[in-house]
Parts: structure tokens; sequence; C-alpha cells
């Protein structure tokens, strides 16, 4: 199954507010998401995904989480576990937070087996209270696919409710042969949340995750993908659809996610 991977890590707050004796603590609620995902792929019957992924408040300014995921495509298959952490500090206008995370399981296919190992790390510096920079590294190592993916990314918030996103990447060794130029737009609403973006450019299957245990060269990819979201007391959720075209072949994935607010951070 094709990802706008990876998970993105909410925003650190650090307000602290007193009533009736009681001091609610400075961090977010914990967060436990559950996502499925069903695809339709030229010349294949079935293909879908599902994951679970928790993350977990330190304190208001570093989180880490775990998750598992399993993709399938005919008879070939991806499962992997994922460890994921974050720390920032600073005030909004110049905030420095680093990421960190890790994909480490193993494929199937249709009875060969294969290795799947992801590293990531990046930071991401605010410039302004608007305007933030991010710049990422990617190792991939998946059956005979491997290779270094940097990005750079540049995110401006025009308003608390409106966001845009943009980023370049480009491998830099192994076999990736790929260079993707991504765009994204987020909008919170008073009622619902949208999201709508886009990549172009050439990628290899494997950074895509187009079909397990496949192994080609890298080729031209168009992607573009909407969502909408609504957000409760207690949690949100989100169906997005995504469009990918590589080389002559065309997916269309529907996902739907279930994110559930953990805690009620208070303390006598």
């Amino acid at each position: 199954m094709n990802r706008t991977t990876a998970l993105l890590f909410v925003s650190l707050a650090s307000a602290i507010s007193i009533a009736s004796a009681a001091e609610v603590d400075a961090r977010p609620p914990n967060r436990l998401t559950l996502s499925l995902s069903g695809a339709r792929q030229d010349g294949v019957d079935d293909s879908g995904a599902g994951s679970l992924n928790y993350l977990h408040y330190l304190t208001p300014n570093a989180l880490f989480g775990v998750g598992a995921e399993h993709q399938f495509i005919e008879d070939a298959t991806i499962t992997f576990g994922a460890a994921r952490a974050a720390w920032g500090r600073g005030e909004p206008g110049s905030r420095t937070t680093l990421i960190g995370e890790v994909l480490y399981g193993e494929g199937d296919d249709a009875g060969r087996d294969f290795d799947y190992q992801v590293i990531a790390g990046g930071i991401t510096q605010g410039l302004t209270k608007q305007l933030s920079l991010e710049v990422e590294a990617r190792d991939f190592d998946i059956d005979t696919t491997h290779g270094l993916l940097p990005k750079l990314g540049v995110s401006y918030l025009w308003s608390p409710r409106f966001l845009t996103y943009v980023s370049y990447a480009k491998s830099v060794s192994g076999n990736l042969g790929t260079e993707l130029t991504t765009g994204r737009i987020d909008y919170y609403g008073s009622v619902v949340n949208l999201k709508f973006g886009g990549a172009s450019g050439r990628a290899n299957p494997a950074v895509l995750i187009l079909q397990p245990g496949i192994t080609l060269p890298a080729v031209q990819s168009k992607q573009a993908y909407a969502g909408i979201g609504k957000t409760f007391r207690r949690g949100e959720v989100l169906l997005l659809a995504d469009y990918l075209e590589t080389g002559r072949v065309e997916k269309v994935t529907l996902t739907l996610s279930f994110t559930a607010y953990l805690g009620s951070r208070v303390t006598r």
C-alpha cells in the first residue's frame, strides 16, 4: 500500500491551568490511532493495510511512540513494527524539534522472504511564529533496494487554521533513484478538517511501497490526495483518498483512521 508516510507528530503544548484545586497536566493527551485501508490497483485483485500506533507524552516537550503495520497485495505481504520519538525546546517563534523513527520487519513475496528496514532522523527549526524549516534523512534497506533519501521542507502557518507545506527529496546513495517534490495544504476548521496534497518526480517502488517484494528501477510518479476529518472532545476521525500513478501503473487507496485521546491529565 502507498502511504503518505509518515506519522505527523502533533504540536507540543506547554500551557498550565489551575481550577478547583486541581492542577491540569501540561502534557497533551496520549493518542491511539487505528487505520484501515483498501486499494484498487491495475491487474491486482486484493490490496490493503491495517496499522495501530500509540503516542505517549513524557513531558510537554518530549514524546515517544510505538506501532505495527501489515500490508498486503495479493500473495505479497509486509509486516513491520515502528518506534518513534520527538523532543523540542524553545519558544514558538524559534522552536527546535528533533524527530527519529525506526521501521523494522519482514516481507513475503509468494514464499520468498525479504527484510524491511527504514531509519529516519530529522530536525525542524522555527524561524518565526509562522515559518518553519525541516531537514530529514531517511535510510532504506528493503530487500535488494537500499539508499539514503535526504529531504528539505518548509511550512508556513498562515493562521491558526491554515497551514501549507512544500518539500524536495533526492536520493544520494544506493539504487533508490528517487527525486520527489511534494506539497500539502491543511485546514483546521471549526466543523471539519481538510487536507490536500500531491507529489511529482521519479521514485523507486520500495519508497512508495507500491508492491511488496518487487524490485524495479525508479519511474516517473505522480500522486494526489484529499482528506476530510472531524475532531471531537476525546478523539478524531480522518478519511483520506489517495491517487498514485507510477509509470503505467495506477493505484487508488482509501484510508479511514480513528484516533482516541487517552488520559485526563489531571493531578491533585
